[in-house]
């Protein structure tokens, strides 16, 4: 049975990040802003976000569903210098809305990091993963597992 609905996928920019701002609210609290809430946020500026959307190689595109994003998926490419002079784009989040997930969503995200990976020449698309339904997603896109992978970061 095909549960795919249908949607759009769009680039985040200055003009639609507010509503990309209240899609990221909703995964942080489990529900969504109320109307008034929605209006309020419209009107704000996001200036540091702005600028790292503006980033040449950063990109965030999120599925639209009756006019409320429902999902997004943020890539960044890194160039290599040397003995290949190609890149890798890298997949740092992937999220779908729990009511909307098993929908196709995740999976047009990610053929459009596979439309990236090709208009950006990169060598390969690498990502990070511990989540088991993300993998069988990963794995329908072609991704094959190439290691483990030890996580360190500093703050």
């Amino acid at each position: 049975m095909n549960n795919s609905i249908d949607i759009k996928i769009k680039r985040i920019t200055k003009n639609n990040y507010h509503k990309f701002d209240n899609m990221v609210y909703w995964r942080q609290t489990g529900c969504a802003r109320t109307n008034e809430e929605k209006e309020l946020n419209a009107k704000k500026t996001f200036g540091d976000a702005y600028s790292e959307l503006n980033h040449n190689d950063f990109y965030v595109f999120a599925a639209e569903y009756q006019n409320i994003l429902i999902g997004w998926i943020s890539l960044i490419y890194m160039p290599k210098v040397g003995k290949w002079n190609k890149g890798v784009l890298y997949v740092d989040e992937l999220w779908t809305a729990p009511e909307f997930r098993r929908r196709q969503i995740a999976y047009k995200l990610m053929s459009k990091a596979i439309d990236i990976q090709k208009q950006t020449r990169a060598q390969s698309i690498r990502l990070y993963t511990h989540n088991i339904a993300a993998q069988k997603l990963y794995d329908k896109c072609g991704f094959k597992e190439l290691g483990k992978a030890i996580f360190l970061e500093k703050e």
